[in-house]
């Protein structure tokens, strides 16, 4: 199965690192550089998993979490916040984030993280027996 990921990153160079990480190990990697332009991809997609900067100009990342969780179509997307602040971690407004990693990120974490991520989706997923 092939998941796909929405990168949300004011930084341009950093998306592209993450895009190039993902995609070479065969996730479809959209990307958005504001909260903005990711809550308009959000109206028509929805990724596996959003890998989501926590501060940006204009619309932040707490702000767009907080859209996002309030979307019914996007109530079971997994959500990793990127930060540079670890004491974001500790944010009451982002209780509802399913992971955390703090910037600067190396490759082998983002894939780890998400694929433990995604592992969790599916475990969700099958039925009880």
């Amino acid at each position: 199965m092939t998941y796909s990921v929405l990168i949300v990153d004011d930084d341009p160079a950093l998306r592209a690192m993450y895009r190039i990480i993902l995609e070479r190990r065969g996730y479809i990697v959209d990307e958005a550089a504001n909260g903005a332009e990711a809550l308009r991809l959000l109206l028509n997609q929805t990724p596996d998993v959003i890998v989501l900067d926590i501060l940006m100009p204009m619309l932040g990342g707490e702000a767009v979490l907080q859209r996002i969780r309030q979307m019914p179509a996007l109530r079971d997307t997994r959500v990793l916040v990127l930060t540079a602040y670890p004491r974001f971690r500790d944010t009451a407004s982002l209780e509802r984030v399913d992971r955390f990693l703090v910037k600067p990120i190396l490759p082998n974490d983002l894939v780890m993280t998400i694929s433990e991520m995604l592992s969790l989706n599916s475990a969700q997923a099958e039925p009880l027996l």
